[in-house]
């Protein structure tokens, strides 16, 4: 009877030692894990919202980090604010590159610079002629402007506009690229590298131009990792990642690679 008492203890031993090998596992493995969002904006993450990110050149970016961490990564695709609202409760781990703001400092931490990114302007090939100068919005702003809804480019530039015509807001760049077809507007601001790939994307090579003069001052975009998931004790490993990306070329190898 003590025998088997004995046993029966060993056994519970072993069994106790399993879930609490089983748990640390699981735990381990939750915090080698990071999700991250983006809005909808292809070429930097594409997918469906509510969905996860099945391409993109930032979501390479974090694919390549994250293998080089061992971490399992991914990226959910939500509307912008959405996404800032979960990072600053911390039901995500954090937002892909983005501009740095005092405003987003105070819920995530920020990454070094990953990539240069700077708006300017799509335009109507139709109806502009010539050399344009396309800092000169004194001259531009009798042209129709549109902008994404919530977007903020620079101030000067779109009181410039507003003087002359209301600005006219869209829920994204493809439907300011229709307007523009429509001619409802001649300008749009855009991201660059989305300009690009939008452009031809659509098929409207012929008739929309992007322009290489930014607007306003060139920024740098970079990771933001929540300080309230805890996923922002990662950026000095994210940092040392892209600085080994950086020195080997790999970084912007991964940026400059098409997206289709």
């Amino acid at each position: 009877m003590a025998i088997a008492r004995k046993g029966a203890g060993v056994i519970a031993r072993c069994f106790l030692l399993s879930l609490s090998i089983l748990w640390a596992v699981a735990v381990w493995g939750a915090e080698r894990k990071v999700t991250l969002c983006y809005d909808k904006y292809p070429p930097y993450a594409m997918g469906e919202f509510d969905s996860l990110a099945d391409s993109g050149i930032k979501v390479r970016v974090l694919q390549e980090i994250g293998r080089q961490l061992g971490l399992t990564v991914a990226v959910k695709i939500l509307p912008w604010k959405r996404c800032l609202s979960e990072a600053q409760d911390g039901r995500v781990d954090g937002i892909l590159p983005l501009y740095k703001t005092p405003e987003r400092e105070q819920f995530m931490e920020f990454s070094e610079p990953v990539m240069r990114q700077y708006n300017c302007f799509l335009y109507k090939k139709s109806a502009f002629h010539g050399t344009v100068d396309w800092k000169d919005y004194e001259t531009l702003k009798s042209h129709r402007l549109g902008m994404e809804i919530g977007s903020v480019v620079d101030k000067d530039m779109e009181a410039a506009f507003e003087s002359a015509h209301p600005i006219q807001r869209a829920v994204d760049s493809v439907t300011l690229i229709k307007m523009m077809e429509s001619g409802r507007i001649e300008l749009a601001t855009v991201d660059s590298n989305v300009g690009k790939f939008l452009v031809r994307q659509q098929g409207v090579e012929d008739t929309v131009g992007v322009s290489d003069v930014p607007i306003g001052k060139l920024s740098y975009a970079a990771f933001g990792l929540s300080k309230a998931s805890g996923a922002a004790k990662w950026i000095p490993d994210f940092n040392k990642a892209l600085a080994r990306m950086r020195a080997t070329g790999q970084l912007d190898k991964i940026l400059g690679a098409p997206v289709e």
